[in-house]
C-alpha cells in the first residue's frame, strides 16, 4: 500500500523530530522532509509534491499564516495546523481555517511541547482525514465584513436553525450562513466541535461574517429571535421547555459539546417548527438526534459527499435515513429560507 507522503514544518528542532516520530509509528505514513519555516515549506511542497503538511504557526522568516497563503494560491494541498493555539492566538486560526487549513491539533503545552504524545492519535487521525480530503479542498470565499440584523423585538424564539459540525466547520457555517436570512421570530443554535479557548472567538467571526448576531452562549440565556448561539467548547448545550440555554457536563459523551444533545432537546422543545442541519466532521455524532428531529416532524438536512471535507457525521445521518435532504453546502442556505418560509405560511 502506498504511504501517506507528509512534510512536517516547525521552528523547533525537537517539535520536527517528535511529530515525524509520531507520524511514522503509524504503518501507513511516511515523513519525506522538514521543513524550520514556511519560506523553506514553500519551497519543499514545490519539490516534493507532499500528501499532507503539518504546519506551525509562529516562525521565523515565513510565519504558517503567509505560508499557508502562498501553499494554497501555487501548490493547495491538505494542511494540519499543529500549534501553541492560546486564547490569544485563536483569532489567527479561524482565519487559518477559513483560508483553507484543513483542521488544527493545539500542542499540549507551548511551542515546544516535551509532552506533544499526548496528542499523538490527533495528529496522526486528522493527518489521515485531511489525506482522505485532497480531492475535495475547499474553494476559498472572500470575506466582508457584515452589519448584522437588530431584531426590533426581543421575544422568544418561534422557530430553531440546529446546526451541528465539526471538521472543516468554521469555514463550511460562514459560507452557509452569510446567506441565510434573519427572522425576528427564528433562534440559530449552532454546536462546534472544537476546544474552549477557541469557541468566543468563531461566535465574534460569524457575528462579523454573516448578518445573525451570534452569542457565546451562556447557561440561563434566553434563545430570542432574530439571534444565533453558539455552544461554548467543553460544554453540552441543550434547550430548556422554558426556551433557555443549558450548559452541562455529561462524559457518556465522546464529543463536548455534542449535537447529540442539541438535536434531542430541539425535537422535544421546538419541533415541529425546526430545522435540523448535520454539516462535514468525522464520527456519527449529530446522526441519532437528527433522526429524532425528523420523527418529531422537523425538516432535516445532510451535507452532501461532494461538498463535505470529512463525510463522516452526514454520512452517518443518511445511513439511518435521518435526513429528509441530502444537499451541498452551497444548496443549504437556499434550503433552509425556503423551509423558513414554509414554516411562516403554515
Amino acid at each position: 500500500m502506498e504511504k501517506i507522503k507528509v512534510l512536517v514544518v516547525d521552528d523547533s528542532a525537537f517539535m520536527r523530530k517528535a511529530i515525524r516520530e509520531i507520524l511514522e509509528g503509524d504503518p501507513s505514513i511516511k515523513v519525506i522532509d522538514t521543513a524550520r519555516n514556511g519560506k523553506e515549506a514553500v519551497e519543499k511542497i514545490k519539490e516534493l509534491n507532499p500528501d499532507v503538511v503539518t504546519l506551525d504557526i509562529n516562525m521565523p522568516v515565513m510565519d504558517g499564516k503567509e505560508a499557508l497563503k502562498i501553499i494554497m494560491r501555487e501548490h493547495p494541498c491538505p494542511v494540519v495546523i499543529v500549534s501553541s493555539l492560546t486564547k490569544e492566538e485563536a483569532p489567527i486560526t479561524m482565519e487559518l481555517l477559513d483560508m483553507g487549513a484543513f483542521d488544527y491539533v493545539p500542542k499540549p503545552s507551548g511551542t515546544i511541547s516535551l509532552d506533544i504524545h499526548k496528542v499523538a492519535s490527533d495528529i496522526i487521525s486528522k493527518v489521515k482525514e485531511a489525506y482522505k480530503s485532497r480531492n475535495r479542498l475547499r474553494r476559498i470565499s472572500l470575506r466582508t465584513l457584515r452589519t448584522n440584523f437588530k431584531p426590533s423585538k426581543r421575544g422568544l424564539a418561534k422557530y430553531a436553525v440546529a446546526i451541528g459540525i465539526s471538521t472543516g466547520g468554521p469555514a463550511t457555517l460562514i459560507d452557509i450562513l452569510q446567506d441565510c436570512e434573519v427572522q425576528e421570530n427564528t433562534a440559530y443554535l449552532v454546536v462546534q466541535h472544537m476546544p474552549p479557548q477557541f469557541t468566543p472567538s468563531l461566535a465574534k467571526r460569524l457575528s462579523e461574517y454573516t448578518p445573525i448576531e451570534f452569542f457565546h452562549a451562556a447557561h440561563g440565556q434566553s434563545i430570542l429571535g432574530g439571534y444565533g448561539y453558539l455552544a461554548p467548547g467543553g460544554w453540552h448545550m441543550k434547550v430548556t421547555p422554558d426556551k433557555k440555554i443549558k450548559l452541562f457536563k455529561n462524559d457518556s459523551y465522546i464529543y463536548y459539546p455534542s449535537v447529540d444533545v442539541l438535536f434531542h432537546s430541539i425535537a422535544q422543545v421546538f419541533c415541529p417548527n425546526a430545522i435540523g442541519v448535520l454539516l462535514t466532521g468525522i464520527g456519527t455524532d449529530g446522526a441519532k438526534g437528527l433522526l429524532e428531529m425528523k420523527k418529531k416532524g422537523c425538516i432535516t438536512i445532510a451535507e452532501s459527499e461532494e461538498t463535505a471535507v470529512v463525510y463522516g457525521m452526514p454520512a452517518a445521518a443518511k445511513e439511518i435515513g435521518a435526513a429528509k435532504e441530502i444537499l451541498p453546502a452551497y444548496r443549504i442556505a437556499f434550503a433552509i429560507k425556503k423551509y423558513l418560509r414554509s414554516l411562516n405560511e403554515g
